[in-house]
């Protein structure tokens, strides 16, 4: 897919100079039914009037083809530390947004039929370009262009080449995630449809670039050979094949309608799973439930294939899924008072259990699934300087992170609040994980102490059913500050690019870093980053391009080492460094 697509229409365009001593009234007819803003409703009642600001932001949504006004198109503004507004556009596709704090926003505009963008957005899966806006200050006809989305439509059918319908279809295209490139599904709710009667389906309102077209039926779904056995559909690729690796690529231009993508389903045996659960007592785990589901599903955005089964764990701990199309899963467990499936405890506990399954043309039984206790982590949070916090307990949030992306792994448990005395307990925890704090703005995590020892970046995995005791999480108001002006060789401001700060260091390339960052400047070219770790030896760069996610990719930040500015960050550091692009 080229990066010029965006280059034949004005996406983004900032009209006139946004500061103006007295905000103007509004233009006629904004306000009332169309054109309004709304704020989201904050979990603080006391956040409104802490958000309220002096400051207001106007534009107008037009057809990038036309420059034809959108209505009703959806605006968004969101900005750190404040709630995010909503707001549609009048009939003359103008929006505004009034009583707006000091900040740095971002705006993004979505419309039906169309590609959602954010402001500045040049390409897509990237971020757009941030907003500066100051008290008293008015930001004045900001233009977005919307294009219209590119469509896929087709038909699928079965062996014998009759209509299916009920299928379920996605657009799905590589991006991104857990720092790695995964093929995931399409952006936007219209990268997935159901087939009709006839086996029609309709993707639109897509990004133009390359697609790989999945369709499956859900699981269950099943028809009866002649033989009497059961068979079904598995997950088929266009233009028929059961690996994403040998699929054909859909290619779509902006604004362009593909047809003809059609293929049939590949019909398979459905075989049957049975076994037992076992828990760490040895005794027969009777709540809960059983599900299979194909390795990394989650972290693949699952596709829209459908390929997970479940199945209820009887009283005498007998599980039996039937309709398991052959293939490799992943078969795990939780108890219900863990919360699996959405059921919450509030202490954490509960067991967990998973095993690697590969499945064959035959049924697959005596599986037996040992489940264990998760592990605890008790400790304290403490301010560095040893003084009174000027901060509540409450506003303190202390987190157990996966330090690995897995898939697997159930929801619940590793995060806490603290209690009045600053100490705190995460339960239910499961794999490896490091330690986090989510701080009130201005402050930020300084270390992870255990028995002395720093293990801030280090992951801790304790034993199944074990209590570490002795965390120590150190947090301080002194929060490093970095920020920078992107300018080109005549000293002009860069937007359309993006800050990477990276250490030198490839060993604190992890997943989730602390230490790598990225940010992109807002109208005149200037970036900000708080809360960076102290570092002797980071590297700023300004790249191109950049895809959202794609700075926690280990490949691809040892390709940009070389083009890196070197600079030192001490613990509380105020810091400016300029990038030079091209």
């Amino acid at each position: 897919m080229t990066a010029r697509w965006f280059a034949t229409f004005v996406a983004c365009v900032l009209l006139s100079a946004p500061a103006l001593a007295q905000p103007p009234g509004p233009p006629g007819g904004l306000g009332g039914r169309f054109g309004g803003d709304q704020r989201m409703p904050p979990r603080d009642p006391r956040q409104v009037e802490a958000a309220r600001g002096t400051a207001t932001m106007r534009g107008i949504i037009v057809a990038a083809d036309n420059g034809s006004p959108i209505r009703r198109a959806q605006v968004r503004l969101s900005g750190q530390g404040v709630p995010s507004r909503v707001g549609t556009t009048d009939e003359r596709g103008r929006f505004e947004f009034k009583e707006l704090p000091a900040g740095r926003y971002t705006v993004s505009a979505s419309k039906g039929g169309f590609v959602a963008l954010q402001y500045g957005q040049r390409r897509p899966s990237e971020s757009g370009t941030l907003l500066d806006l100051g008290d008293g200050q008015t930001l004045d006809k900001i233009v977005i262009g919307l294009p219209r989305g590119s469509v896929i439509t087709g038909r699928i059918t079965d062996e014998f080449g009759e209509p299916v319908a009920n299928a379920t279809v996605s657009a799905m295209r590589y991006g991104y995630q857990a720092g790695a490139r995964r093929l995931l599904q399409g952006a936007g709710q219209n990268s997935r449809d159901t087939t009709d009667d006839q086996g029609q389906f309709r993707l639109f309102g897509l990004s133009p670039g390359e697609y790989i077209v999945s369709a499956g039926l859900r699981a269950g779904t099943e028809v009866t050979d002649p033989a009497g056995e059961p068979t079904g559909y598995a997950a088929t690729y266009f233009p028929g094949t059961l690996n994403a690796a040998e699929a054909q690529r859909v290619n779509v231009a902006l604004g362009q309608e593909t047809t003809n993508v059609t293929f049939a389903l590949i019909a398979t045996k459905l075989v049957r799973v049975t076994g037992a659960v076992i828990n760490s007592q040895g005794q027969a785990v009777t709540n809960g439930m059983v599900v299979l589901a194909p390795p990394n599903a989650r972290l693949a955005g699952g596709g829209g294939l459908n390929q997970g089964a479940t199945a209820r764990i009887d009283g005498g701990g007998q599980f039996r899924v039937i309709n398991v199309a052959p293939g490799r899963y992943t078969a795990q467990v939780r108890t219900m008072r863990g919360g699996f499936g959405g059921r919450q405890a509030q202490d954490g506990d509960g067991e967990f259990g998973r095993i690697d399954l590969m499945v064959g043309n035959d049924d697959v039984d005596g599986v037996v699934i040992v489940t264990g206790p998760g592990a605890r982590v008790r400790g304290q949070v403490v301010i560095d300087t040893g003084a009174p916090p000027s901060i509540r307990a409450q506003q303190v949030q202390i987190a157990a992170r996966l330090a690995s992306p897995s898939q697997g792994v159930p929801g619940g448990g590793g995060v806490a609040r603290l209690n009045d005395d600053w100490t705190f307990e995460l339960s239910g925890l499961f794999d490896a994980r490091v330690i986090r704090a989510g701080l009130p703005q201005g402050w930020t995590l300084q270390s992870v102490l255990l028995n002395g020892e720093d293990i801030t970046d280090t992951p801790l995995d304790p034993p199944p059913g074990q209590t570490i005791s002795g965390v120590q999480v150190v947090i301080s108001e002194k929060s490093t500050n970095l920020s920078g002006r992107v300018t080109d060789t005549r000293g002009s401001a860069v937007t359309n690019v993006t800050v990477v700060i990276l250490p030198d260091d490839e060993k604190l390339w992890m997943y989730q870093s602390r230490f790598v960052q990225a940010a992109r400047p807002d109208q005149d070219g200037r970036f900000q980053i708080n809360g960076l770790p102290a570092y002797e030896r980071y590297l700023a760069v300004a790249v191109e391009g950049l895809e959202d996610g794609q700075a926690g990719d280990p490949e691809y930040l040892a390709r940009i080492r070389p083009q890196g500015v070197s600079f030192s960050l001490n613990a509380g550091e105020t810091k400016a460094v300029d990038l030079r692009f091209r």
